[in-house]
């Protein structure tokens, strides 16, 4: 996230609005709040920043979020993907380039049943985000017509999931996972490795196949179908030149983090471009903030009044191109906001993800 945020500025040679943006980088992706907290007063009370950006984990982001707020900084949410960050605790202040949790999923569970599949096994990581990310497809895909036969919720940070895995429903159609980072990369290959791959259809979120950790996934990932606001693949012009510097810039492959902090530094420049610079006094800043809209390597992106991306969601299927595993785009739904097809006042009258987990299964 770090390096593609720096990416941008270095395109731009660190200037915006006729001015140069002073860059101040605290990197480390802690989950520790006492400890992000501290890092994000210096910032604010020692080296005076305008605006604040990144942000991995959702519990430091809503630690942080009133601490912002009481400062009033402006601030950009490059990841963390807490649905209430932009709904029911949207604020004047914070942003978001990324994603909301739910707001990923909901085109899954449409997509899943108009794949034939009407009995789902719903897995995922037993902490916040896992249950909106795994929320989202269960609601529209029940309210097309599927049925949620099971509710299986690992812990966080699992590394076993052999237990887990035993429990699944054979008579399941499919099994939508959410889990990221290293859980993902154990889920995918112990999927494979205790026989349901080829046998139950796996489909999950797009960081169950990022391309992080798809490369050590390797073969055992082939074929999952996951949804995603940004894949290596798409073959855009915007998104082969992003690719193409970024692994020239890292001599690393880009991931959906990456992106994510590119597009982040796209939206603060072009909001910086408008009111020439003069972030003081925040409100014109703020203004301008809400009104971006952007060609990223993702696609076209702007934000809803709650200050969540509008973008299309991909469905992508991991296949193999020559040696190497990619995220082939299979579906697309453009213009998709967190609300899906209700309207906001609609949505946020139903019971949360938080509080629907361990109600899906009938």
């Amino acid at each position: 996230m770090r390096d593609g945020f720096l990416l941008y500025w270095s395109e731009v040679g660190q200037k915006a609005g006729g001015r140069e943006v002073e860059l101040f980088l605290e990197t480390k992706g802690t989950n520790d709040t006492d400890e992000a907290l501290s890092k994000a007063r210096k910032l604010v009370e020692t080296d005076r920043i305008h605006i604040l950006g990144g942000i991995i984990s959702t519990p430091v982001a809503y630690v942080l979020r009133a601490y912002l707020l009481d400062r009033q900084i402006p601030t950009i949410i490059m990841n963390a993907g807490a649905d209430g960050l932009t709904q029911a605790h949207a604020s004047e202040y914070v942003f978001r380039c990324s994603f909301s949790s739910s707001g990923e999923t909901h085109p899954l569970g449409e997509w899943a049943y108009t794949q034939g599949y009407r009995r789902a096994v719903v897995l995922a990581a037993d902490y916040r985000s896992g249950h909106e990310q795994i929320g989202g497809f269960a609601r529209t895909f029940t309210d097309s017509g599927g049925r949620i036969v099971q509710e299986i919720y690992p812990p966080l940070g699992t590394v076993d999931f052999s237990r887990h895995l035993s429990q699944v429903r054979r008579d399941a159609d499919v099994v939508a996972a959410f889990c990221a980072g290293t859980d993902a990369l154990h889920f995918v290959q112990q999927y494979a490795q205790l026989g349901l791959k080829g046998k139950i259809p796996l489909i999950g979120r797009g960081h169950l196949v990022d391309e992080r950790i798809l490369p050590k996934q390797g073969d055992s990932a082939a074929g999952i179908a996951a949804s995603l606001h940004w894949s290596s693949a798409l073959d855009t012009p915007v998104n082969r030149r992003f690719v193409e510097e970024y692994t020239l810039k890292y001599q690393r492959s880009a991931t959906t983090y990456a992106e994510q902090g590119y597009v982040g530094a796209c939206m603060i420049a072009k909001a910086l471009e408008v009111v020439k610079g003069r972030v003081e006094g925040q409100g014109a800043f703020l203004a301008a903030l809400e009104k971006v809209e952007i060609d990223a390597p993702r696609g076209k992106v702007k934000l809803d009044d709650y200050h969540n991306p509008i973008h299309t969601i991909y469905i992508c299927r991991v296949e193999k191109r020559g040696a190497v595993l990619q995220n082939t785009v299979i579906a697309t739904y453009p213009n998709t906001t967190q609300f899906w097809k209700w309207t906001p006042q609609a949505y946020l009258a139903m019971p949360s993800y938080i509080d629907m987990r361990g109600k899906w299964a009938r």
